[in-house]
């Protein structure tokens, strides 16, 4: 067998991701929340992505992320209150100060 095709079979001798080998499902799903928010290494991002463009049940998840995320992102709108944001920017600047830091604009 091929170093490609261990890594498509997931062979324990070798893995390590090939590139243009997609991942399996399993990989797919476990990485979904990391792919979704754009967090995965680009040799990663394309083996899921290429796993994504082939496998209908697996892109039907990543739908599923991608909605649960838009769902979080709407209902969690809410901003803390006025002297609570005041509160932690105060301590934040008294932390950045001790630390010889300077605030980022």
């Amino acid at each position: 067998m091929s170093a490609p095709e261990d890594a498509a079979s997931g062979s324990a001798a070798d893995p390590r991701p090939v590139e243009g080998v997609p991942c399996g499902c399993d990989e797919a799903v476990e990485r979904l929340w990391e792919y979704v928010d754009s967090e995965l290494g680009e040799l990663d991002q394309q083996r899921v992505e290429a796993h994504l463009e082939e496998c209908a049940p697996c892109l039907e998840e990543e739908h599923i992320e991608v909605v649960l995320k838009q769902l979080v992102r709407r209902c969690c709108k809410e901003e803390a209150p006025a002297a609570l944001r005041m509160r932690i920017h105060e301590q934040l600047t008294v932390l950045r100060l001790r630390a010889g830091t300077a605030p980022e604009a």
